[in-house]
């Protein structure tokens, strides 16, 4: 069984990333936020190449409490704060927005090669494998704590 196997059995169709609308009391759907931070890969090129309409606020993208994962993490699952690996995803997740607010910096001044190298082989990018892995991994052991 594969480390996404998982998730691939137990994730609903629905977009949100908690199993309910509010992120910071309900349980975080550990599918749809990694789904969430491939996006960030996807918005990031289309950004830097000008194919998106989409402005992105690097003052905005650098707060790590700002998207679903980030709400959940400074909310319902602070109940994991003494869990390393859910302290481990902290960081990381941090690291990752400071890293997509920095991309956004580089390629509004024009730096658009050095930003899409940190998207797809930099710090950016091994972040993002990061809270992917990391965030299964925490799925996993959490899971286990249940059956």
């Amino acid at each position: 069984m594969g480390l996404f196997d998982s998730f691939k059995k137990n994730s609903s169709a629905a977009p949100a990333a908690t199993t309910a609308n509010n992120p910071d009391t309900q349980e975080l759907d550990f599918m749809s936020a990694i789904e969430a931070h491939v996006r960030w890969k996807v918005r990031l090129e289309n950004y830097i190449d000008g194919n998106n309409a989409e402005k992105l606020d690097p003052d905005i993208v650098c707060q790590d409490n700002q998207c679903i994962l980030g709400k959940w993490i400074y909310g319902a699952g602070q109940k994991y704060k003494d869990n390393p690996l859910f302290e481990e995803i902290r960081v990381v997740h941090t690291d990752f927005h400071k890293g997509a607010a920095q991309i956004i910096r580089m390629s509004d001044a024009g730096e658009k090669t050095a930003a899409m190298d940190m998207v797809q082989r930099g710090d950016h990018y091994k972040n993002s494998q990061r809270i992917k892995s990391k965030l299964a991994r925490l799925h996993i052991e959490l899971k286990g704590g249940e059956e």
